[in-house]
């Protein structure tokens, strides 16, 4: 009986989410405004990304429309999360967030999500390459599509923007 216990502990575990407008940092470095990385590989700093909206999403719910939100993360362990839209397939969502970028760190991960009572519903997801950023410094508002099944097919896009802000230190 204790091993079913824990073994139901460990899987309902809640990922960690950090909220809009909060910058994670594990090991809480010095910052400073200095100028972008070029090599993605060495890239340390702050990323801001702004979630604008989301267009397109596919209707994950049989009565009424989806309630999305966006999670992104860079590794699995912390996730920021938008807030709800409750009945939209095409939400605005206006959040900002920070994360703090460790060396080898170069993809940012976007995942679309149906906020259901008893189990979410995965919308899409999509991987994003952060080299233009950590380049050029910022990107965008661009769209990123949600891709269904080997990139077939759409399950909707979402609009972002980003900066990078390089720690030197």
């Amino acid at each position: 009986m204790k091993f079913l216990t824990l073994a139901t502990a460990l899987i309902l575990a809640p990922i960690a989410y950090v909220s809009a407008e909060a910058c994670i940092d594990l090991e809480s470095p010095h910052l400073d405004n200095t100028e972008p990385t070029i090599a993605a590989s060495s890239a340390k700093g702050n990323l801001y990304v702004k979630l604008n909206s989301a267009s397109n999403l596919r209707d994950k719910d049989w009565f009424g429309k989806s309630d999305p939100f966006v999670e992104m993360w860079l590794d699995k362990s912390y996730k920021a999360r938008s807030k709800d839209v409750k009945s939209n397939l095409n939400p605005v969502y206006n959040q900002t967030f920070c994360f703090y970028v460790r060396p080898g760190q170069s993809t940012l991960y976007v995942r679309a999500v149906d906020r259901d009572t008893f189990r979410n519903d995965k919308i899409g997801q999509a991987s994003i390459s952060l080299s233009n950023v950590f380049r050029t410094g910022r990107e965008g508002p661009q769209d990123y599509n949600l891709p269904k099944w080997f990139g077939l097919r759409s399950n909707g896009n979402v609009n972002m923007q980003m900066q990078f802000t390089a720690d030197n230190s």
